[in-house]
C-alpha cells in the first residue's frame, strides 16, 4: 500500500529544499507513528541508523539526511506538534510505502539519543507549539530589559531599584 492509495500524499507532489522548509510545510506533512515502526521492526526503523547518518540542519524544521551507504541526501521536514511528530521526505520510500522512511527514523533516532548535526550541533526535533509562536515570551509578554524599566503602573526605575 503506498501513501497514493490511502489518500495522504500523492506520487507527484513537490517538497521544497530542506533550507527552505516552514513550519507549514512541516505541519502539512503526514502524522508519523515511529513507534509502530519500531514495534513492527520495519525495514526503514531498521535502516534508519541516527548514530551513523549524516545529519545536517537546514532550518527550524527543515534537514538533510544521508543513511549510511547512501549517496543522496533526502530533504525532510520533521516536527513535534503537541506530542505528535509531523513531517515528510521527498525520498521515494516515503512517497510509496505508508510510514516513516528510513531517513525520517534516522532523524528521530538521533534526536532520541542525543547525536550530533554535521555541524556539532545536538539534534533537536522544533516544536511547533514553540517555535512557531515567536512573539511568546517567559514574562508573559514584556520584553524583560523593558520589564525592569518600568513597574505596574509605567513609572521609571533604573535597573533593579525601586522594585516592590
Amino acid at each position: 500500500m503506498s501513501r497514493s492509495d490511502t489518500g495522504s500524499a500523492a506520487p507527484s507532489r513537490t517538497y521544497p529544499d530542506a533550507a527552505d522548509v516552514t513550519v507549514t510545510d512541516a505541519v502539512s506533512g503526514d502524522v508519523l507513528d515511529f513507534e509502530a515502526e519500531r514495534d513492527d521492526e520495519t525495514t526503514s526503523w531498521e535502516r534508519g541508523d541516527g548514530l551513523a547518518a549524516l545529519i545536517e540542519r537546514a532550518s527550524t524544521y527543515g534537514w538533510r539526511v544521508t543513511l549510511p551507504g547512501g549517496t543522496d541526501a533526502h530533504s525532510v521536514a520533521l516536527a513535534d506538534e503537541s506530542g505528535a511528530f509531523v513531517g515528510w521526505c521527498d525520498c521515494k520510500g516515503y512517497e510509496f510505502n505508508v510510514g516513516p522512511c528510513a531517513h525520517l527514523c534516522a532523524l528521530r533516532k538521533a534526536a532520541y539519543v542525543h547525536a550530533r548535526t554535521t555541524d556539532g550541533e545536538r539534534v533537536r526535533i522544533a516544536s511547533v507549539a514553540v517555535e512557531d509562536t515567536p512573539e511568546t515570551r517567559p514574562d508573559g509578554g514584556h520584553q524583560i530589559e523593558r520589564a525592569l524599566r518600568e513597574d505596574a503602573v509605567g513609572g521609571r526605575r533604573a535597573g533593579g531599584e525601586g522594585r516592590r
